[in-house]
């Protein structure tokens, strides 16, 4: 039984009342019926062969809404059978129409590739994936044959739509596209995907061909809405279950106090550590999940060193060979290894087999990656799964509001349809696919497509022939530009050792992640930045070992250009705009890696970063303003709730923290008024602060929370400290932070 583990954990020495919270999740019972009568056949046959007689209603749901003429959207929870929900319609489409095609699209290679053996149970049809890694003539077998494509976001933006003569068949007869793990599509890959589905449709246009969508994701806050903004054409929801059929304890574990002062805990991996090697020992299968590649080869290694020799355990990441990834997820599948430790590789729903428990290290940035983590486990039985939370704001937000976890409350998806820097350069991928009409384009593209259309043609990137505009070009410049960063990517950076160019990035990313002497992660190797060239657009990196981490200090400055929303809250006016930001990186930081202890603090003499973005912000009455500074410091108080408000974003909008930025002022120019700002930190804006505007109460809410419940006396890493705060967490009030939102939210 699981609960035995509890009583072995909670009566070891290392135990010192760890365990917040212990949530027991009883299975949800799915309630089933028949296969639909009108699914061909061949598709009700090859079910029955793989044992499968009846269906759960919410994939007949899916299924019936198809059928119907309906785009769809699945939201359900991990092992919920989602893929069953599309697979059938799709196979039973192209067992009716021998012509008929489908397009299916998943974020990474070894989830195409496991939806492949899937696809294989079922039918003989001309299936392949289409990426990177596809041979030669595998890829003209299936432009010429294939009845369905496998492909990544990738390689649609380079290989197929600017070569969609190539697949004229296949693109003419296309019925159904599938986006499967569709909340992976968020901020900037998000807002560059949305971009590639309308180059996608307006191609499909001019083949006669439209197809239905069917999105099939993890539980969202908005999935209509994102929907929508993803491809542009409106969806139906079919909300499926939340939770597994399958009992299951999922307990919050927060390492234990070393430093009551200071608020200073153990490390999260050698808790991790501990709770493993007792699920071993109880007779478990164990996935652990670390965020990082380098925590992965760590704590792999240091429980082989501790275990190694009574338990096959194995690291899995990114990085490694496709033959090794294999290799493991069979040893995994056949109970061969009894732990593996991964990153986010694992997240999604690749096939490996019965798993027993659970451990999560550390938040891993979105509720939906928490649940589809735990989610890995207990998919045919009872399972559990622990939580260790690390010592940031948002990991410690969840010991002091447990409950948040299961109050059906998900994180807003970010998607930006009008950033310029986005936009700009699909649309001169677009005039190359098929010449832009700005009659008719205009509808894909938004209301930015006007000024760029002027933009690109002032720039002689395209050019106007009768009524359309052509790409000045003989080739497209689509493989010129990544769908996960923004802006031109100038600046190279060079492996010392080999010459070779390892990545491309931003002038502003550059400054910001590989400063001289940063370190710098790129795929499982770890670089320390030795010289950068700006004037010749490039940085001289070396491979070292290294036992710290770097973070840039950044002072920033912002200015208003233009409120597009605004709104009032009880005693605040918020706003969403377009605005300046100025940003000077004065220094950086070393902090020792797991612990985050600060080794020591360097200054940096770098050139200013200056770009446009959105930001929310809310100015603040004077006669709160004045209530705060009669008994505490105001800088230090609206500072505090800055930091904080940075800190708690990613539980209400799904981002990452580098994504984001802060400025508080006493009185700002553009306002004459206490200001706190939050912003897009890329270029044009991508969504964030947008929704943070739309839900700015439940994050107040949140924030008031955070920092009113930390046990420390005058704020620490897990409230109100920033790791990147270029003033060095100075000056900074938690009672007034405290204050201010009482007063704020009265």
């Amino acid at each position: 039984m699981i609960e035995e583990i509890l009583n072995t954990i909670k009566q070891h020495e290392n135990y010192k009342g760890q365990i917040v919270k212990i949530y027991e999740l009883n299975g949800v019972d799915y309630k089933r019926c028949e296969v639909p009568s009108f699914i061909d056949e061949r598709v009700r046959k090859a079910l029955e062969r793989l044992g499968i007689f009846s269906l759960y209603t919410h994939q007949v749901e899916a299924i019936e809404a198809l059928k119907n003429g309906f785009n769809v959207i699945l939201t359900s929870s991990t092992a919920s059978g989602k893929t069953l929900a599309f697979n059938i319609p799709v196979l039973d489409a192209l067992y009716r129409n021998k012509k008929a095609t489908a397009l299916y699209l998943y974020p990474t290679k070894a989830l195409a590739q496991d939806q492949l053996e899937k696809l294989k149970l079922f039918s003989e049809f001309p299936i392949g994936t289409y990426d990177g890694d596809t041979p030669q003539d595998e890829r003209i077998y299936l432009r010429n044959k294939g009845r369905i494509i496998i492909a990544n976001p990738d390689i649609l933006h380079v290989g197929l739509l600017p070569n969609h003569l190539l697949f004229g068949r296949f693109l003419s007869n296309l019925k159904f596209i599938v986006i499967d793990e569709a909340h992976y599509y968020s901020g900037v890959l998000g807002s560059h995907f949305a971009m590639v589905m309308r180059r996608l449709r307006r191609i499909l246009s001019y083949y006669g061909s439209f197809p239905q969508f069917f999105l099939s994701s993890a539980t969202l806050e908005n999935p209509e809405e994102f929907s929508f903004k993803l491809v542009g054409e409106h969806f139906k929801w079919i909300k499926g279950p939340a939770l597994s059929p399958f009992k299951k304890l999922f307990v919050i574990f927060n390492p234990a106090i070393v430093n009551e002062t200071l608020n200073i805990r153990k490390s999260t991996l050698s808790e991790a550590i501990w709770i493993v090697e007792t699920l071993l020992n109880q007779g478990k299968n164990v996935i652990v999940f670390e965020k990082s590649r380098k925590g992965v080869e760590i704590l792999s290694k240091q429980l082989k060193e501790r275990i190694g020799n009574t338990f096959e355990i194995s690291p899995y990441r990114a990085g490694y060979t496709v033959t090794l990834r294999r290799e493991i997820e069979k040893r995994i599948k056949s109970g061969q290894v009894r732990c593996v430790v991964s990153t986010n590789a694992l997240e999604l729903g690749i096939d490996i087999g019965e798993l027993d428990a659970t451990v999560i290290v550390g938040y891993p940035g979105t509720l939906s990656s928490l649940f589809q983590q735990s989610g890995r486990s207990g998919r045919v039985k009872e399972s559990i799964t622990f939580f260790i939370v690390s010592s940031n704001p948002l990991d410690q937000y969840f010991t002091k509001d447990p409950e948040y976890l299961f109050s059906n409350k998900f994180e807003s998806i970010s998607i930006d349809l009008d950033n310029p820097y986005i936009i700009k350069p699909h649309l001169a991928c677009a005039a190359y696919e098929v010449p832009l009409s700005p009659d008719i384009d205009s509808e894909y593209f938004g209301n930015y497509f006007g000024n760029g259309v002027k933009e690109l043609e002032s720039n002689g990137t395209i050019v106007k022939k009768s009524e359309h505009f052509f790409l000045n070009s003989k080739t497209s410049i689509a493989s010129q530009f990544s769908l996960r960063s923004t802006g031109e990517e100038h600046i190279r950076l060079i492996d010392m050792e080999t010459g070779k160019t390892i990545e491309k990035m931003s002038k502003k990313r550059a400054l910001e992640e590989a400063f001289p002497s940063a370190v710098y992660l790129h795929l499982t190797e770890t670089y320390v930045v030795k010289k950068m060239d700006l004037e010749n657009g490039v940085i001289y990196l070396k491979k070292e070992q290294t036992d710290f981490y770097t973070d840039a200090l950044a002072i920033e400055t912002i200015w208003i250009e233009k409120t597009i929303r605004e709104k009032q809250l009880r005693h605040i006016n918020v706003y969403f705009g377009e605005v300046v930001v100025e940003e000077v990186i004065r220094g950086f930081v070393k902090k020792q890696f797991f612990t985050d202890r600060k080794i020591e603090t360097c200054p940096l003499d770098l050139p200013k970063i200056e770009f446009k973005t959105k930001a929310m912000w809310f100015t603040i009455e004077d006669s709160i303003v004045n209530k705060i500074k009669s008994v505490e410091d105001l800088p230090g108080s609206i500072h505090a709730l800055e930091h904080a408000l940075v800190g708690m974003l990613p539980i209400i909008v799904q981002c990452d923290r580098k994504d984001i930025g802060g400025v508080s002022h006493p009185k700002h120019p553009d306002t004459n008024l206490t200001s706190i700002f939050l912003y897009d930190g890329v270029e044009g804006g991508i969504g964030i602060t947008e929704k943070a505007f739309e839900r700015v109460e439940d994050l107040l809410n949140i924030t008031f929370k955070s920092i009113s419940l930390c046990p420390c006396k005058e704020g620490c890493p897990s409230c109100i400290y920033s790791p990147k705060c270029g003033n060095e967490n100075k000056p900074l009030s938690k009672n007034g932070s405290i204050l201010l939102l009482k007063e704020i939210l009265s």
